[in-house]
């Protein structure tokens, strides 16, 4: 056979190293863990434009591994070539341009329709100046319903993906659409020739074997229609979604078993004595003598016996690489990778960021980005209950529930400890409850991790659209439980005081979220992130002078978190805004008259002394009313834990790509 003759057999009738030709290639990739553990040894291959190939192997056997290799996903040492359009692309950024990745776990978000899905997603792929214009749009609209119609989600596009709580979409359509989300965000797929290589994890994971053909073939008739490349790590496919693919590359252990047509499957098994039986589903006999996990079992099915008598005793899979190693397939496909090594070149045609998106700055594309965002988290907003609508009802229970308990409280001495305590635990609480935010973040963290894989945006444009949609939500928020807790505890009645009264507790919301955000941004596991919210919250609650007075806090905690506890800030704010203007009333007597007083009290008409808010506050050891201070504080804690948040984001896409 000759490389041309192995061009065809592998179905590309133009050689792989050419220019012209668009194909994946990739030689002898080798990985392993930074403690030496191998973890893929000498794996190569390649797909031409408009074809599929399966990765198929047990448990273990490093398709996950080679599949974030081929989209520059991983963290691990690699050795080897990778060739893209018979070229080498100059950077990282360059291969997950033309690469896309479908993550075995769909992320999709469930208050959006499949349409609306797709058209974010196109959106955040193309923004250039051209498709800015009524022309770009309509033409965006089109391809979309295009890609649409092509996966078979017709009669869906308006349906919700689903949430917890809404039926939406089946497990099969689901996959579809986070297959869908890669082909219209397809930078230059739809504009020019480039080739553009899609990468599915486990597509059929989950699925029965219905749903699984059905995903399979619509992945395959657009990779036809559109000359896209398809690499597909595959767990027991059926027949019928098996012959789907064009060609298969089978492993274990990290090791190459073959690489080929499906079609030439039985033949060349049946060269090294491995006669697949007639009625057998060839996936299924492919994982059998290929899985080590059983090797030592007795009770062997027929083939397994024939497996065990031809190879020896030896170890099996050592045998298979050796069998492929000096076969003539591995031979000529080793000829044709020679040959692209010879003409490798860089490629002087891929465009660099700023050039594919339309001469943009990096500041007006993080803006346009951050618009698209704000779009796409206003409609998950007002449609996702469990995101927005229990945190309302929460919030409204807390109030009714602190003005029934602080029930109309009067301004006299026995309530003066009362008022403080209301403050204390509304303050407190209202801040404690915003871990019910955590699970919408998370979700939304999810989907920024898989969009920014694509450089579709960075964390700059995710973490604006999340406090400029926030702001607003935390508003609405803290107006409905103060119009509820303020009047009905009897709180100061005073426009001025109400107003102060709501920017506290709207700063104390501000500066809550942003710990959620900088909480699970660094520990994305919900468990966790609540344990280690909540723990944060007691914490404040602790150290804050309210429970136990600054002169006796134990040192460590004076001197440590007491000054950056924003909780602190807010409640002295409100104390002050609540007492200082304020007079209490005590009774008084003809023996003692205004004595026998809490606090030190001046005698007035009708036989009743007032306390001074002032002297409360002094006697208390509050000292002067510094609320400019205090706001400004509050804000720069929020400001921080941004930052920080941001911070830690940029840092992983430095260590992990995202």
């Amino acid at each position: 056979m000759s490389e041309n003759d192995l061009d065809l057999e592998f179905g590309q009738s133009t050689p792989i190293a050419d220019g012209s030709s668009c194909s994946l290639c990739f030689a002898h990739v080798s990985a392993r863990t930074a403690s030496g553990r191998v973890i893929l040894s000498d794996i190569s291959g390649c797909v031409p434009r408009g074809n599929m190939l399966a990765v198929l192997g047990p448990s273990g056997s490093g398709k996950t591994s080679l599949l974030d290799i081929l989209a520059n996903r991983s963290t691990i040492s690699v050795d080897g070539r990778i060739w893209l359009d018979g070229t080498t692309p100059r950077d990282d950024k360059q291969i997950r341009n033309r690469v896309r990745y479908v993550q075995q776990e769909d992320a999709l978000i469930g208050a959006l329709t499949v349409r609306e899905t797709l058209l974010f997603a196109a959106r955040l792929g193309r923004t250039s100046a051209s498709r800015g214009t009524d022309g770009g749009k309509r033409a965006l609209y089109q391809y979309v319903d295009s890609v649409i119609s092509r996966l078979g989600l017709s009669e869906q596009a308006n349906t919700k993906i689903g949430t917890p709580i809404q039926r939406g979409l089946s497990g099969g359509q689901k996959r579809r659409v986070s297959v869908g989300e890669k082909l219209v965000a397809n930078i230059g797929g739809s504009d020019d020739n480039s080739c553009v290589v899609l990468v599915l994890d486990e597509i059929t994971s989950g699925l029965d074997a219905v749903a699984a053909y059905e995903v399979v073939s619509r992945v395959k008739e657009f990779a036809e229609a559109t000359g896209m490349i398809v690499v597909a790590s595959i767990h027991q496919p059926s027949t019928a979604t098996f012959t789907l693919f064009d060609s298969v590359l089978l492993m274990s252990q990290g090791k190459q078993v073959y690489f080929g047509p499906v079609n030439q499957v039985t033949d060349y098994f049946a060269k090294q004595g491995l006669i697949i039986p007639s009625n057998y589903n060839p996936a299924e006999f492919l994982l059998e003598i290929t899985n080590t996990d059983f090797i030592a079992t007795k009770e062997r099915s027929t083939h397994l016996q024939l497996t065990k008598e031809i190879i020896g005793d030896g170890d099996q899979i050592d045998q298979l690489c050796r069998a492929w190693n000096v076969s003539e397939e591995a031979k000529l496909l080793e000829a044709v990778l020679c040959k692209a090594v010879s003409e490798e070149h860089l490629d002087r045609n891929l465009r660099s960021d700023i050039s594919r998106l339309g001469g943009f700055s990096g500041i007006a594309i993080t803006f346009r980005n951050t618009m698209i965002l704000v779009q796409r988290a206003i409609i998950k907003g007002y449609r996702d209950i469990l995101a927005y609508g229990v945190r309302v009802i929460m919030y409204l229970g807390l109030a009714v529930l602190m003005g029934t308990v602080w029930l109309r409280l009067s301004a006299n001495e026995n309530t003066i400890q009362s008022f403080f305590n209301a403050i204390f635990f509304g303050s407190a609480f209202m801040s404690f409850m915003t871990v019910a935010y955590i699970p919408a973040f998370l979700e939304d963290l999810a989907t920024y991790k898989k969009e920014s894989h694509e450089n579709l945006y960075g964390p700059a444009a995710f973490l604006l659209a999340n406090v400029i949609v926030g702001l607003p939500f935390l508003f609405l928020i803290t107006i409905l439980f103060a119009v509820v807790e303020y009047w009905m505890t009897g709180f100061r009645s005073s426009a001025t005081a109400f107003f102060r009264f709501v920017m506290w507790l709207f700063l104390d919301l501000i500066a809550a979220e942003s710990l959620v955000v900088l909480v699970s941004t660094i520990a994305p596991i919900f468990v966790a992130a609540l344990a280690i919210t909540a723990f944060a919250n007691g914490l404040w609650m602790a150290v804050g002078g309210f429970l136990v007075q600054p002169n006796v806090l134990n040192k460590f905690w004076y001197y440590t978190f007491y000054w950056i506890d924003y909780q602190r800030y807010v409640f002295e704010g409100m104390i002050f805004n609540e007492v200082e203007q304020r007079s209490y009333s005590c009774p008084w007597t003809s023996e003692g008259g205004c004595s026998g007083c809490m606090y030190a009290a001046t005698e007035v008409e009708d036989g009743v002394c007032k306390i001074s808010g002032k002297t409360v506050l002094d006697a208390r050891g509050y000292g002067g009313n510094w609320t400019g201070l205090w706001v400004g504080l509050v804000i720069a804690i929020a400001i921080a834990m941004r930052l920080l948040a941001y911070v830690w984001l940029k840092f992983k896409a430095r260590r992990t790509g995202y």
